[in-house]
């Protein structure tokens, strides 16, 4: 069975220490920690107290279960790999870092490599090819789109099929599947008999998007966060992970936290979290 696990991406504006307390009072004991671009989360880099980071994630009973670094150069990532063995942490998470042919070319080879030197999984995450900037909730950037990236179906499997790697493999975003038009159980399956699905975010998305003109901006927080009424029914791919017997992590996930208070992104958690265990309950 796949293991539930929360982001710490939703309290990007709160201190690390504040963050894990209020995860760990959520009931989780897993964390998927950021070390990002801002306005992303970057509550750990390197260069901090690897230490200190442990004891406090030892403080509140919680293991890091993967480290992602969006935004990030080749040189920051690959100093990002050592930082996330240091930490004991086993997977690190990005998405395509430039156009396909110089990213399986040359961009993801010495990542790989230093990887299985260190013991760390790189998990792609399949994302749409609009180009990333600092008000990318905004939406927009639509004209600015790559070619080729990692963002349909048929583009995960050409990954996984050039880059032919055990250390290698895919974080499942479902929104960006969404907005491609794939299939969520599609592509757990494909990912699951190959050994290549190494990450899963439970992420929504609002039902007011609009294809082309939206680009990253997936909806307020509110509605990226799973939910009865939201767009996906969570326990159709959830039951899909148990059932191709996925066992790593399944991370709530949502981006449109600015300015949230501590207390309201907890709510908006809690009340996440209570249909998630429903659907977790029904899946048995």
């Amino acid at each position: 069975m796949f293991r539930y696990t929360a982001e710490i991406l939703p309290y990007h504006d709160h201190p690390l220490e504040a963050s894990l307390a209020e995860i760990a009072k959520l009931g989780f004991s897993e964390v998927n920690l950021w070390t990002s671009s801002a306005p992303l989360a970057h509550h750990v880099n390197p260069g901090d107290d690897v230490g200190a980071i442990r004891a406090l994630l030892e403080k509140y009973r919680i293991k890091p279960c993967g480290l992602t670094m969006y935004g990030k150069t080749q040189a920051e990532m690959l100093e990002r790999i050592d930082f996330a063995s240091d930490l004991g942490i086993d997977t690190v998470i990005f998405d395509c870092e430039a156009n396909y042919v110089d990213f399986v070319g040359k961009f993801l080879p010495p990542l790989v490599e230093r990887g299985e030197r260190r013991g760390v999984r790189i998990a792609v995450e399949n994302h749409l090819t609009v180009p990333f900037s600092p008000d990318f909730e905004s939406g927009g950037n639509e004209e600015r789109r790559w070619d080729e990236g990692v963002d349909s179906l048929a583009q995960i499997k050409r990954l996984v099929k050039d880059i032919d790697h055990p250390n290698l493999g895919v974080c499942l975003a479902p929104p960006h599947l969404w907005v491609m038009g794939e299939t969520i159980s599609e592509a757990i399956t494909f990912l699951a008999e190959r050994k290549r699905l190494f990450y899963y975010y439970i992420w929504d998305i609002d039902r007011a998007y609009r294809h082309g003109i939206d680009g990253l901006n997936f909806g307020p927080g509110e509605k990226q966060l799973p939910r009865l009424d939201g767009t996906l029914d969570h326990a159709v791919p959830l039951a899909t992970l148990k059932r191709v017997g996925y066992t790593g992590a399944a991370s709530v996930k949502c981006h449109g936290t600015h300015g949230w208070s501590l207390d309201y992104i907890s709510a908006q958690l809690k009340a996440s979290d209570a249909y998630i265990r429903d659907c977790l309950r029904r899946i048995g």
